[in-house]
């Protein structure tokens, strides 16, 4: 059965059954999608950037909506696509050349000895530097400064990974284990699996949060 009509499947069933908007962050996006993006406008997003967007993320922006319902408070918009109004993706990204340059981590990462003092000063903090998180694009927010994202180039192309440095927890991939934690009712219940390290794809990172979401309506 293909993916991503699962998904939509299982999107129609969660809006159903939350009306009353119980999940985390549905207030905000309400199960509500931003108008889907045409190839065309994807195809000049591409050459600007000299990117590939990775295949399942493509498909979700062509077919079911550029932003909106989502992990966290929901999915950003792709950016060049927004209005005044909306937030959108890769708000670190300042330096639109770092957009097609390699993803440099293949494992958590977290040196904490780049921190410096002021640490609020993120501008010119070698922790948050741009560097670390080149190749990715922002796409949701899960709170308290923990960012979801989508690697687009490099050997992690495709996958999901957690900037979690305002926190000075570093940055580390969006494991299985990561996601039915931040994505289940109630955490609490949840046994962790410390071995689990793979990121996880778009698609299985976005159905995990909608498998861990039905399951508290039934």
């Amino acid at each position: 059965m293909d993916k991503l009509w699962q998904i939509r499947n299982k999107l129609a069933q969660l809006a159903i059954l939350d009306t009353t908007f119980q999940v985390f962050g549905s207030e905000s996006h309400q199960y509500q999608f931003n108008p889907c993006l045409e190839e065309g406008e994807l195809q000049a997003f591409e050459f600007k950037y000299n990117i590939r967007l990775p295949s399942e993320y493509r498909n979700f922006l062509l077919e079911v909506g550029n932003g909106g319902t989502g992990p966290g408070y929901g999915l950003y918009r792709l950016p060049d696509f927004e209005n005044e109004t909306e937030i959108t993706a890769i708000p670190s990204q300042k330096n639109e050349g770092l957009l097609c340059k390699p993803f440099p981590l293949k494992e958590a990462w977290n040196d904490l000895t780049l921190m410096m003092k002021d640490k609020d000063d993120s501008e010119s903090n070698p922790y948050f530097d741009s560097k670390f998180v080149q190749g990715t694009i922002t796409i949701a927010h899960y709170g308290c400064g923990i960012y979801a994202m989508l690697v687009i180039t490099g050997e992690q192309e495709g996958k999901i990974w957690i900037d979690d440095r305002t926190n000075d927890s570093g940055i580390y991939p969006a494991t299985l284990n990561f996601c039915h934690y931040f994505h289940a009712d109630d955490p609490d219940d949840f046994q962790s699996c410390e071995e689990e390290q793979e990121p996880l794809s778009f698609y299985d990172w976005y159905e995990d949060w909608l498998n861990q979401n039905l399951l508290q309506f039934f």
